[in-house]
């Protein structure tokens, strides 16, 4: 039974606060539901990376598919980019892949060693809910902006969506300050689309990600990190 709730607004905060039992770390924009998106269709694993270098090296040394970005875009060298929208209509079913990206995976390396860590977006919000509900803490790690080192207000919004609809069952669960907000919001993920980021991202011609990002359940999977170094993670769909 959950006993506490947490939102972390950076991966610098998450390090701040108490242990938790169970991460969810969210990059709405667009890691977490390009992972959701691969999971859902079938990927097998996943190893995610905090540099470009790091991404070639394992491309060179495997049959796997690489995705990143770097600015948004597609990185030299790369088969795909964090394209939620482009990575669901992939047949990626029983394949292996690695993915870069500014955010996202810097975040999940940062947390992974500290608890039970999990890839949430609005697009697996529900799956990764009934995964979380297990535990007795909980937190939703933003992974911000800027080298996740800023706010993100599309991180936030889902974050606060996921808080919400586990404290809805857990009402006596002791929350932090970010929870409280989140509990305190009617919709909060119409907020995604609202975002400084949101608007990068139309500038950029991913406007089809953020119509992606915005459905709830589309994607439905609780990519799991199963093991974790310095500076790398692996996850597998733990559903």
């Amino acid at each position: 039974m959950i006993t506490r709730l947490d939102i972390a607004m950076t991966p610098a905060e998450a390090l701040l606060l108490p242990v938790a039992d169970c991460y969810v770390v969210i990059d709405a924009l667009r890691a977490t539901t390009t992972i959701s998106a691969l999971f859902s269709g079938g990927l097998a694993s996943l190893h995610v990376v905090a540099d470009l270098e790091a991404g070639r090296a394992l491309r060179a040394s495997r049959p796997l598919l690489l995705f990143g970005e770097e600015g948004g875009l597609k990185p030299p060298g790369f088969d795909f980019g964090n394209s939620p929208a482009e990575a669901a209509s992939l047949d990626v079913e029983g394949r292996e892949a690695a993915l870069v990206t500014s955010n996202g995976t810097v975040a999940l390396c940062a947390v992974a060693s500290r608890g039970v860590t999990v890839a949430g977006a609005l697009v697996n919000l529900s799956a990764v809910a009934d995964f979380a509900g297990r535990f007795e803490s909980v937190m939703a790690v933003c992974a911000g902006n800027g080298g996740a080192r800023r706010f993100s207000l599309e991180d936030f919004a889902v974050a606060a969506a996921l808080i919400r609809h586990l404290a809805s069952q857990a009402p006596g669960a002791r929350l932090n300050d970010g929870a409280i907000l989140a509990t305190r919001l009617a919709a909060p993920e119409q907020l995604l689309t609202l975002s400084e980021h949101a608007a990068v991202t139309r500038s950029l011609g991913f406007a089809a990600d953020l119509e992606y990002a915005s459905q709830r359940d589309l994607a439905p999977s609780v990519p799991r990190v199963t093991s974790s170094g310095d500076g790398w993670a692996i996850l597998e769909n733990a559903i």
